[in-house]
């Protein structure tokens, strides 16, 4: 009996071993799994065809100026005087911006001045009776003759004796002396020609100039404009007097302006046109950037996409929950915009 207990008790631990041996064999064995194919789903965003009217636009850009602007550059040496002569400072058309000091010549002016009206006193009394026709408008003539106005035209002259009389006694030369003196003082003379303002000041009342001198920029901030560069695809469209819609990242405010003129030569490195538009200088400034895109017009029954969902000239429908390629007429491209034509309503 004993025998039999010792058999039993040596099978089971010979099976407890190879038991546990076989389990730890069967750890380390990596299980081969086999992936199995999955249907793959793809979505995507789908929008119901709404056709309306679409502006065609025209992108612009670039940098506000005035329309009225000059650089004022002195075209004779001396100390210029002007005390209001300052960036920022506003002037009505005529007002005198400043001066280069004409003391020299004015004396010399006035000095020519009073010799010549000597000499057209002296010709109006003979004028009175040797041309009686012509002693009015003579007479006033003499009467405008001023040491504080520059001199007044020459009569209309018809009669040729009373021509050959006043050469012969050099009333031409002396005329024109003084009026070659009167031309030279204006280019000492600084007269504003428009209402405007005074920028880029770079001179003060004392200081001596020089010819050629540049001293200052007139401009009139009412009136604004700025070149844009644009194809000439889209140049064949613009036209004078179009509308301009207008922007500035640095307001908030926007506004509408015209294009004013279109230059037709093409610039031989971009090979694209200048379109220049104006627009009012109530909300935006000279030496502003701004953007914006003129309207070339209204296109009917057509659709505004984003560009990335063309291929090529075709278009993705979904028919009968499919995708289907149609070939759809592109009218313009905007930037990352296009306006399409070629379907329907409820595509």
């Amino acid at each position: 009996m004993k025998d039999y207990t010792r058999i039993v008790i040596r099978f089971l631990f010979i099976f407890l071993i190879t038991f546990l041996f076989v389990k730890l064999i069967s750890s380390f064995k990596q299980e081969t799994s086999i992936n199995k194919l999955t249907k793959s789903i793809k979505l995507v965003n789908k929008k119901i065809v709404a056709l309306k009217d679409n502006e065609m636009r025209v992108p612009v850009y670039g940098k506000l100026q005035s329309v009225n602007q000059n650089n004022i550059v002195s075209e004779v040496n001396g100390i210029f005087i002007g005390n209001n002569f300052k960036s920022g400072i506003s002037f009505l058309k005529g007002d005198t911006l400043g001066y280069v000091n004409y003391d020299e010549f004015k004396n010399n002016l006035n000095s020519q001045k009073s010799i010549l009206l000597n000499q057209v006193s002296k010709l109006v009394s003979e004028i009175k009776f040797d041309y009686p026709d012509d002693y009015s408008k003579w007479y006033n003539f003499m009467k405008k003759i001023s040491f504080k106005s520059n001199l007044p035209d020459i009569p209309s002259i018809s009669n040729e004796k009373l021509k050959n009389y006043l050469t012969g006694k050099n009333f031409y030369s002396s005329y024109f002396a003084v009026k070659s003196i009167e031309d030279r003082i204006s280019k000492h003379v600084f007269i504003a020609n428009f209402d405007g303002v005074l920028s880029d000041v770079s001179i003060k009342s004392g200081t001596a100039v020089m010819f050629g001198q540049k001293i200052g920029v007139f401009y009139q901030p009412k009136y604004l404009e700025f070149e844009s560069s644009v194809s000439l695809e889209n140049a064949l469209l613009i036209k004078p007097k179009m509308k301009v819609f207008i922007k500035s990242d640095e307001l908030i405010d926007n506004d509408f302006g015209f294009v004013s003129r279109v230059n037709k030569t093409l610039n031989s490195n971009s090979q694209n046109m200048s379109v220049f538009i104006e627009v009012d200088g109530d909300k935006f400034f000279s030496g502003m950037y701004v953007d914006g895109y003129v309207i070339i017009g209204s296109i009917e029954n057509s659709l505004l996409i984003d560009r990335s969902l063309l291929d090529g000239s075709y278009l993705y429908l979904i028919i009968d929950d499919k995708l289907a390629k149609k070939k759809v007429e592109i009218l313009q491209i905007i930037e990352n915009k296009a306006i399409i034509k070629g379907l329907n309503n409820n595509d």
